[in-house]
């Protein structure tokens, strides 16, 4: 009879072999660590986008003159503007250590682990 290698089992049927997943022993305990690395925000979704293609298409169809266009101009501005200032204040927050939407950042789950650290057994 033929030797069968570990890890591999023979089914019944002739010919059909398939792999067993071998099982990793833990050479540590499963521990948090205190600290996660840090990781930038994900931007949302573009900010201002219809006011641009507006402001562009005007440029287009008056020769990029923005004297005939001073209109889509002030409201392209204005959005830029107003899309800034909430981004300060997502930062702020941030800094202060608000949860916006549902998710913590990086920095707020450090500042949660310092204040409960994993405890330390004595060896």
């Amino acid at each position: 009879m033929a030797r069968i290698p570990p890890g591999l089992i023979i089914n019944p049927a002739p010919g059909v072999r398939y792999k067993v997943p071998a099982v990793k022993k833990l050479t540590k305990e499963l521990i948090l660590k205190d600290k996660v690395k840090f990781q930038k925000n994900r931007l949302g979704a573009a900010t201002c986008l219809t006011e641009m293609s507006l402001m562009m298409a005007c440029w287009k169809e008056n020769d990029f003159k923005d004297s005939a266009c001073a209109k889509e101009i002030t409201a392209f501005h204005k959005c830029t503007k107003e899309a800034t200032k909430e981004r300060r204040g997502v930062k702020e927050a941030d800094l202060k250590g608000v949860v916006q939407e549902g998710r913590l950042t990086s920095r707020n789950i450090n500042k949660l682990l310092q204040r409960f650290p994993h405890p330390v057994k004595p060896h």
